[in-house]
């Protein structure tokens, strides 16, 4: 039998922060899993659900590495897209050279990147 993802966590500086700016971003609400603990989302809200879940854990101060997502807006213009992001509280990073795609960093630290749409 295969392995079946079921969830994604991500660490972050600021859990709940990144929680609400995710969920804000995917039109998902934030649940606990305790009250006060583990934020979490998913499309459904319901944990019993076999739907991919978004989980946001607290980053350990001592890890070097950093967190990166890479985002296809599907169906959405890049531009809107990142303009949306940004009212939510993502910030864009000055970044060198042309690429195609957008570095933002959500509220919680984690570095996302948005796609042009490859639908288009």
């Amino acid at each position: 039998m295969a392995a079946r993802l079921t969830e994604v966590v991500i660490e972050s500086a600021d859990p709940a922060a990144a929680a609400r700016f995710w969920a804000a971003a995917l039109g998902w609400e934030v649940k606990e899993y305790l009250p006060g603990h583990v934020p979490w989302m998913s499309s459904s809200g319901d944990p019993a659900q076999h739907d991919l879940k978004l989980v946001f854990v607290a980053a350990p101060a001592s890890r070097p590495a950093r967190n990166r997502l890479y985002v296809n807006p599907s169906g959405a213009d890049q531009a809107d897209e990142i303009a949306r992001l940004c009212g939510l509280g993502a910030t864009r990073p000055e970044s060198a050279g042309t690429t195609p795609w957008v570095g933002l960093v959500d509220p919680g630290g984690t570095e996302l990147t948005i796609l042009p749409n490859r639908l288009d």
